[in-house]
């Protein structure tokens, strides 16, 4: 009888332990669990869920014509937004899925559908008037206006536009500084910087508007034909475009960035791209 308590006592003291060590297990949880595979269609965040267009991946919309911030490689989108989308969403745990190139002048009442894509990626300017219909990351970039006119033209600076045929993308805060500063020039809205370019090698316009970096590239990579002739300090600072009601997505990205500024992959991508950590 003895013998036999003791072997009960034991197999009881067993089972204890089992139901204890499954405990701990189901407390714990997975050290994998949240590792980013993206299975449902919440991502984690500091304090709640995002939504997200499609399960586990972060879709996002840009013109992809604006080297070399955001362009196509081929048929491969490349360029520092690009990276650094990248970068947030491995930060995120989540794939990333450019959609093909959408028109600039579309993306923020595309964001604020909510419904094609969860971000814009595109070299956005915050401002008061898209702020209205969508929200926006902390900024991650600084930037000015530039003017590029072909390498031989007589105009030396913004002054020379007066009454003189201009271009700009639609949509874009090059086409809103030319129309608040050159009312009396012929102004012409163009899709993108390559389509206003176009134009001006073809004698359509004589200088075209656009964001300083882009502008830099593009005499840089061909300096026979282009000039930049003036820049003109906007301040402008650029933003991921969310959607206002999936304001925890916009709490991942913002801790995202600030991680990346702290940690100085921002300034790795900036000089990767664009040759400065500015």
């Amino acid at each position: 009888m003895k013998s036999k308590a003791l072997k009960a006592a034991a197999l009881a003291l067993s089972c204890a332990l089992a139901v204890a060590c499954l405990g701990l297990v189901a407390c714990g949880g997975s050290s994998s669990g949240n590792s980013g595979s993206g299975s449902s269609n919440s991502g984690s965040a500091s304090t709640g869920s995002y939504k997200l267009v499609e399960s586990g991946k972060l879709t996002v919309g840009s013109d992809l014509d604006y080297k070399p911030m955001e362009y196509l490689d081929g048929d491969k989108p490349a360029g520092f937004g690009v990276d650094m989308t990248q970068e947030i969403c491995n930060r995120l745990g989540l794939e990333m899925n450019f959609l093909s190139p959408q028109n600039f002048d579309s993306l923020i009442t595309q964001v604020n559908g909510g419904t094609s894509m969860d971000v814009a990626v595109s070299s956005i300017t915050i401002n008061d008037e898209r702020e209205e219909l969508v929200d926006f990351s902390t900024p991650y970039y600084d930037s000015n206006l530039a003017i590029v006119t072909l390498a031989d033209s007589d105009v030396a600076s913004a002054s020379d536009l007066s009454g003189k045929p201009v271009g700009a993308q639609s949509g874009s805060t090059g086409e809103e500084w030319a129309k608040e500063n050159l009312g009396d020039s012929s102004y012409t809205p163009y899709t993108g910087p390559t389509d206003a370019l176009t134009a001006l090698r073809a004698g359509k316009i004589q200088a075209v508007v656009l964001d300083a970096p882009v502008a830099s590239d593009y005499v840089k990579e061909d300096a026979g034909t282009y000039k930049l002739v003036d820049e003109i300090a906007t301040g402008e600072q650029y933003g991921i475009a969310i959607n206002k009601d999936n304001p925890e997505l916009k709490k991942a990205i913002d801790s995202a960035l600030a991680d990346m500024q702290a940690d100085g992959t921002l300034d790795k991508l900036k000089q990767k791209w664009l040759g400065t950590s500015n």
